[in-house]
């Protein structure tokens, strides 16, 4: 069987005609889609690069059973007048050769990879990983807050007339878009190895430490690109706090132009406290730069489960983030402020630089937490999610199966 999935990440790609991922889609995220399906076909937006570009940062997506359908963008007005015609027709074609869809929503080319699965009579499956309305209310612009009442009534109806939803939170997204006739399932996307109990004791071995420490690390990872993973709220209570607690560094990790967030900084007079270190590869890399702060942030505005969050609780890191999205699922309340919240987050910093007790409890906390979003119990749920989709596929729509674990683990 063959399946098209659909999304707008970008992938990078070359004369060698490898493709390759910002990171959040390297090739094993194909293979759990492959553990059912023999073929896979992503629609997706693409950027040409030289063959000699630097691809630092960036995983290969490219394997055995999978192609890569490039489209033109849809979020913008004037691509959704002209080029629409064009992605409806490379769809089509696609599509009525593959035997189901799987949408990665919110999306403009997995709404429109849904409609065109309707109008051929092909079956699909969704995957929610993030609100339509919160990400376009918080672009920081007119256009997105006119188009967030349509996006986010698009996507309701989209969800709701699947036959399988996947959920990358427990309660938010469920609630905000339910599918009250589809098989449904929680797993999020966040994949993290199994961590050692040693890691924890390092934990809270620094926690015990900082007290004689005149420096607060603070950690933030998200892309400089857009204004929702709330940088500048970050800034603005690091400077609303600053002289009432010891120094802050303030490191961020993620990809994008840092010109305008260092230009914040230096008006908030903290741009002497702030790095922007660039992007790491995924794993390791950014395990180790976790294990180097003391405190890690979340500001956004807009989030499904934030990948980053999860990471950074499995390295026992105190975590304070908003309640954007399926944060509070993950958090304890009083590590959580309102999107926006300056006040509250300076608070909570200051709270994190002099109250050593508070910070061992939520490291333990967070390490113990995280453990539900380990690889093996993630991929339990998520084999038996699409083997039962693959079945539903394979039967013509006439059998809709819930496998439990154990049943996946002896197939």
């Amino acid at each position: 069987m063959n399946v098209v999935w659909a999304h707008d990440h970008t992938f990078y790609f070359n004369e060698s005609g490898k493709f390759f991922s910002g990171g959040k889609l390297p090739y094993a995220v194909w293979e759990r889609y492959l553990g059912v399906f023999d073929k896979l076909t992503v629609a997706c937006r693409g950027k040409k690069t030289p063959f000699e570009a630097d691809l630092a940062g960036k995983t290969l997506s490219s394997g055995p059973n999978v192609d890569f359908l490039v489209l033109p963008s849809l979020s913008n007005p004037v691509n959704k007048l002209t080029k629409r015609g064009y992605v409806e027709q490379l769809l089509r074609e696609a599509i009525g050769k593959a035997d189901a869809v799987i949408a990665r929503l919110p999306s403009e080319i997995g709404a429109e990879a849904v409609r065109v699965a309707q109008l051929l009579g092909k079956p699909y499956a969704v995957e929610m990983v993030a609100c339509a309305w919160d990400g376009l209310w918080n672009y920081g612009n007119a256009q997105g807050k006119l188009y967030a009442p349509v996006a986010l009534s698009r996507t309701r109806a989209l969800v709701r007339n699947a036959s399988y939803s996947l959920y990358v939170t427990e309660q938010f997204l469920q609630k905000r878009y339910p599918c009250p006739d589809g098989l449904t399932e929680s797993c999020s996307n966040v994949e993290i190895p199994e961590t050692e109990d040693e890691v924890l004791t390092r934990r809270l071995e620094r926690i015990q430490a900082g007290s004689k420490s005149t420096t607060l690390t603070v950690g933030l990872i998200g892309s400089l690109n857009g204004s929702v993973k709330g940088i500048d709220i970050a800034l603005k209570a690091i400077a609303k706090a600053k002289g009432q607690m010891p120094r802050i560094w303030f490191r961020v990790l993620g990809d994008g132009d840092a010109a305008r967030w260092q230009a914040l900084a230096n008006k908030l007079g903290v741009g002497s406290l702030v790095t922007f270190e660039g992007v790491l590869p995924s794993g390791n890399a950014v395990f180790e730069w976790l294990d180097g702060i003391d405190v890690y942030v979340q500001p956004s505005f807009q989030e499904g489960l934030p990948r980053a969050t999860i990471e950074a609780m499995s390295r026992g890191c105190p975590v304070l983030g908003s309640t954007a999205g399926g944060i509070p699922e993950l958090l304890h309340e009083s590590c959580l402020h309102r999107p926006g919240q300056v006040g509250v987050l300076a608070e909570q910093l200051k709270r994190a630089a002099t109250d050593r007790d508070w910070l061992k409890e939520q490291a333990e906390r967070n390490f113990g937490k995280s453990r539900q979003y380990t690889k093996p119990r993630l991929d339990a749920k998520r084999q038996a999610f699409w083997r039962s989709f693959g079945e539903y596929v394979r039967s013509g729509g006439a059998v809709r199966t819930t496998y439990t674990k154990e049943r996946v683990e002896a197939l």
